[in-house]
Parts: C-alpha cells; sequence; structure tokens
C-alpha cells in the first residue's frame, strides 16, 4: 500500500545547531520582494484538475494516483495555489501536504548521518523537499569556498532549469536552516530523483521523488548532479564519494557555478 503524504511537517533536527524549517527561507543575495511574491490568479477548476484545461496542469497531468507523471519530467511542474478555486483534496496538491512520516535520521559509517525509512515506498511517490536557505549565486560560491577551507561538510545545492530559453538557478542551504532532506546523502546509482516544484510563486520547491521501488531499511538518496550536468568527469570536486554503489565515480559531483 502506498504511504500518502501528510498534512504537516512534523519532524525535527537530531543536531542541536539547526533550526527546523519546513519550508524555504530567503536568505543573503536574495530579493525579499521577489521571495515574497505570490501568484495572483489560479485555475478556475470547481471538480477535476486532472483535465488539459487545468491552467496549472498545463495539457499533462503532474501526479497519477498521487505519483509523479514521468511524462512531466523536464517540464515546468506547477501544483494549484490558494488562488485555485479547486478544493483541498485537489489531485493536483501532494508536495504542499508535507513529507511522508516513515523517514528516519541515522548514523552511517562513512557517511555521517543518513536518511532512511521505516516503511515500503513506491515508484515515484513524493519523499520529502529539500529545503532550506535560499541564497544568491555569489553568495554560494563563497561559502563553498569557506567550506572547503574549513574542511567542513557542504550541504549547499545548486539547481538549474531552463524554462524555453531561460536558465534559472536556485542554490539552497540548509547547514543551519533546513529540514529533513538535508540529511539525505548523494549517490552515484539512487534510489530518489530532485524535482522543481512551484506551488505558490516562481521559487521551486526542490522535491524527492522516488526513482523506482524503495524497501523498508533503505536509506533515501539522490544525484547531487542530476540532470543540470552534463559532462560530469569535467564537475567533480575532490570530496571521495561513499555511496558503494556499482556505478560509482569515486568523487562527489559539484555544480559549476
Amino acid at each position: 500500500m502506498d504511504i500518502l503524504s501528510g498534512k504537516e511537517d512534523e519532524y525535527e533536527h537530531k543536531i542541536h545547531d539547526v533550526m527546523y524549517v519546513a519550508n524555504n527561507i530567503p536568505g543573503v543575495g536574495i530579493s525579499i520582494d521577489e521571495f515574497d511574491s505570490v501568484f495572483s490568479v489560479g485555475c478556475k477548476c470547481i471538480f477535476d484538475c486532472t483535465q488539459g484545461n487545468c491552467s496549472c496542469v498545463r495539457e499533462c497531468v503532474n501526479y497519477i494516483d498521487n505519483r509523479f507523471n514521468e511524462e512531466k519530467s523536464s517540464k515546468l511542474i506547477l501544483e494549484c495555489n490558494p488562488q485555485c478555486l479547486c478544493s483541498n483534496n485537489c489531485q493536483n496538491k501532494l508536495v504542499q501536504c508535507g513529507p511522508v512520516d516513515c523517514l528516519e535520521v541515522i548514523e552511517i559509517e562513512g557517511k555521517g548521518f543518513g536518511l532512511i525509512t521505516n516503511k515500503f515506498i513506491g515508484k515515484n511517490q513524493f519523499i520529502c523537499e529539500y529545503a532550506g536557505e535560499i541564497i544568491g549565486i555569489d553568495e554560494a560560491k563563497k561559502r563553498i569556498e569557506e567550506n572547503k577551507k574549513l574542511n567542513k561538510m557542504n550541504y549547499i545545492l545548486v539547481v538549474s532549469e531552463y524554462i524555453g530559453e531561460k536558465k534559472i538557478t536556485t542554490c539552497i542551504d540548509p547547514t543551519y536552516f533546513g529540514n529533513i532532506g538535508r540529511y539525505s546523502n548523494h549517490s552515484c546509482q539512487p534510489n530518489a530523483k530532485l524535482v522543481p516544484v512551484r506551488i505558490e510563486s516562481l521559487i521551486p520547491h526542490l522535491s524527492l521523488f522516488a526513482c523506482r521501488d524503495i524497501d523498508i531499511g533503505e536509506e533515501i538518496t539522490f544525484d547531487y548532479a542530476g540532470d543540470n550536468i552534463k559532462n560530469i568527469a569535467n564537475c567533480l570536486s575532490d570530496t571521495p564519494c561513499h555511496c558503494n554503489s556499482d556505478k560509482c565515480i569515486g568523487f562527489l559531483p559539484h555544480h559549476p557555478i
């Protein structure tokens, strides 16, 4: 049986110097006005947002039976927002309902903390967001360099999207402000994928979906490079990768910002 996302995020950090935030917060290098801006209109659907005429769905549904529709991969994903006329039970409202309730943070040898599931998660199910402090590109570069100098763990995630001919880059740092997703480690052969989902504004919710069935006790992992990096050989950091997968490339990828 599939696990449906909970109605709210009730997780907490085991680390005392990290503040739990269920959603992204603005940080250095981000316009507060831009961050706080929200969509002023929504769909006019009263009964069903799974049809092609829904302005949020845009011809091809985002989710089928509460699972990500792979046909929408690499396309703009818009969930229905508070301005929409549809109900709270709308099938185009998934990420905003919160993470699954079966995630657990444990210590994993060679990796530090990691994220596992204590229930079965089916392919294409939503798991959780990778949420934290949204920062500008220059600030991301600065923090990444500081982490290198101090030999500190780098949690900063940089994701680039191409919407038409426009490139949008989002930098998230969950080091001191983050959610349960910050504990998800990299793997060169991951069981989850990162999908940008927009709900109430243009700021994306970086959402983890299972890319295959995930069994009880398995670690939740995703590829830090994702689809952002085409020539992975030229974008490797000097940090050893400990994913131990058959396809391990030896070092963690990094986004060339």
